[in-house]
C-alpha cells in the first residue's frame, strides 16, 4: 500500500465502498482568519459578546506583530498568511 501525496488524493476523493453513508451536517468558512471569520465562530459557538471582544483583541494584537514573530524556537516553517 503506498501513502504517496497522489495515492492519498485519489483516496479522498473517490466513493466510499462499504456499501453505507452516514449524513453529517457541516458548514465551513473561506480559508483564512479575519474579523468576519472570528464573529461567524463566535456566534455559531453561541459566545457571551466578552468572549467576542477578548478573540477580537487578541487577533488585533496579531495583526500588529506582521514580521515580529518569534525567532528563538529555532524551527523553519512558512510565514503565516
Amino acid at each position: 500500500m503506498t501513502t504517496s501525496p497522489d495515492h492519498v488524493k485519489d483516496l479522498l476523493k473517490s466513493d466510499y465502498s462499504a456499501g453505507w453513508v452516514t449524513e453529517i451536517e457541516q458548514e465551513s468558512v473561506p480559508p483564512g482568519l479575519d474579523e468576519g471569520v472570528i464573529r461567524h465562530i463566535s456566534e455559531k459557538k453561541g459566545e457571551p459578546p466578552w468572549l467576542l471582544e477578548w478573540r477580537l483583541k487578541a487577533y488585533r494584537h496579531f495583526e500588529r506583530l506582521e514580521d515580529k514573530e518569534p525567532s528563538w524556537a529555532k524551527v523553519t516553517y512558512p510565514k503565516i498568511d
